[in-house]
């Protein structure tokens, strides 16, 4: 009789676990859809894109008032001694680097995006937008002549300002922003990072503290991005 109760008493116990993980189950079911529909419903994707573009324009627009500013306030301004400029030969060829560094490190970038996580797209092009728009102010605080003294760099001279250079920052956040697991590629990106820090300075495109500028701007921007809260609100809206 004691065995027979003992096992009564197990079916019973069996039983009603049986029912309280049914009921977890059941509220697991219920919710998870609901965060689903959160994290990918069309509306989030929408304002994302719309915040995205919206700070694309307005870093464009910045951007233009500024090197419209440089022209015409600071048609005089400082073209500064630079070190490496007085230590390295000027080799004029090495402008076609920047080109390269360019379209093998956007294309490398957008390849990987596209095909793995294409639900980035909007955080990118916000951190991007937001790069161009502190580099928009910055480079009006500091009006510096071209540094380019024998005529255009790759095409007509235009004044978009130069501290800091926003090529090497495009690809400084190229390389940041690049999956740690993807090894090769982040490598990639940074080796383009070096091409495009080089041609620039050999062939005059930039001052050395240009270079340095950019690399520090794009640091700040997607540190600020993945840690800080000053872009809490962005990212609340575009994702991280």
């Amino acid at each position: 009789m004691a065995g027979r109760r003992k096992a009564l008493a197990a079916e019973v116990e069996e039983d009603i676990m049986g029912v309280g993980d049914d009921n977890a189950l059941h509220q697991v079911a219920e919710t998870a859809p609901v965060d689903d529909q959160a994290d990918e419903g069309p509306g989030s994707l929408v304002a994302a894109w719309a915040v995205a573009l919206g700070l694309g324009l307005t870093a464009l627009v910045a951007s233009t008032l500024g090197s419209t500013l440089i022209v015409e306030r600071f048609a005089d301004a400082a073209r500064p001694d630079d070190l490496l400029f007085e230590l390295l030969p000027y080799v004029r060829p090495a402008r076609w680097l920047t080109l390269v560094a360019l379209v093998v490190g956007f294309g490398a970038f957008l390849v990987d995006l596209l095909r793995h996580d294409r639900s980035r797209v909007p955080a990118v092009g916000a951190v991007f937008a937001l790069m161009y728009l502190l580099r928009a102010v910055i480079m009006v605080l500091t009006p510096l002549a071209p540094a380019q003294g024998d005529g255009p760099f790759l095409f007509t001279p235009q004044q978009y300002g130069m501290f800091p250079s926003g090529h090497v920052a495009a690809l400084t956040l190229l390389a940041l922003l690049t999956p740690t697991e993807r090894v090769w590629r982040r490598r990639l990106q940074w080796l383009m990072v070096l091409m495009m820090s080089a041609g620039l300075v050999l062939a005059h495109g930039h001052y050395s503290i240009d270079v340095v500028g950019g690399l520090l701007l794009a640091y700040f921007v997607v540190h600020t991005w993945r840690s800080g809260r000053l872009f809490a609100p962005i990212t609340r809206v575009t994702g991280s």
